[in-house]
């Protein structure tokens, strides 16, 4: 995929951090990241390795049926499924569980009906490779195949019709916006369309002077 670069922050120090959302000093968290890796022998290997079993082994939840919100990377372990930001979150906890630098990347999708809804993923810093790359553990299904990659970014959706965009920036937490959508959603598909409401990243410098820095319409 020819995707835009992505924008490295200024300090690595976020992105190592533990929150209510990345929750990583979880004892369950730590346990389960040192399991998964426990025959890697660099940070490469190690994030191939949390990264596929997060993409594998925790199902999406729109995939599966499920109708729930799960958002915490705790809770999305321990309910085994989750959207696409769920399972972000619980991909980036797990690499900062091992010190290994990890954010959070957005994107806005068109569907078939021609709405739009937003969609999440991850970035991980790799010093061996001394570049952040984009990795989407959405989940894959026919029409999606994203997968690790170090020297071609594979992702669920590339970009291609007007309208979509995906954010060149690297987040330590998820929108407020996107949070605050959460809060409000009464469950799964309610959040996923409210997505739509979400049409410009938050930074503000990444719109034209004079333009609003709200997201929503």
């Amino acid at each position: 995929m020819h995707l835009p670069p992505l924008i490295p922050p200024a300090s690595i120090t976020p992105y190592l951090s533990c929150t209510e959302v990345i929750n990583c000093t979880n004892a369950g968290i730590r346990d389960l990241a040192r399991t998964i890796t426990i025959s890697e022998d660099d940070d490469i290997g190690r994030t191939r390795a949390l990264y596929l079993w997060v993409r594998d082994s925790i199902d999406h939840s729109n995939d599966t049926g499920h109708k729930d919100l799960v958002w915490n990377a705790t809770d999305v372990l321990a309910a085994g499924h989750g959207l696409c930001f769920g399972k972000s979150h619980l991909f980036v906890a797990l690499c900062r569980a091992l010190g290994i630098p990890a954010g959070l990347c957005f994107q806005r999708v068109r569907r078939e009906d021609g709405s739009f809804v937003l969609h999440g993923l991850a970035a991980v810093y790799l010093e061996q490779a001394d570049r952040w790359i984009r990795l989407d553990p959405r989940g894959n299904k026919t029409g999606i195949n994203a997968d690790f990659s170090i020297d071609e970014e594979k992702i669920a959706y590339e970009p291609s019709y007007e309208g979509e965009w995906l954010d060149q920036h690297i987040y330590p937490e998820p929108w407020q916006d996107i949070s605050h959508l959460a809060d409000l959603s009464s469950d799964l598909l309610d959040f996923i369309e409210k997505t739509g409401q979400i049409k410009f990243p938050p930074i503000s410098h990444m719109k034209e002077p004079g333009t609003r820095t709200t997201c929503f319409t």
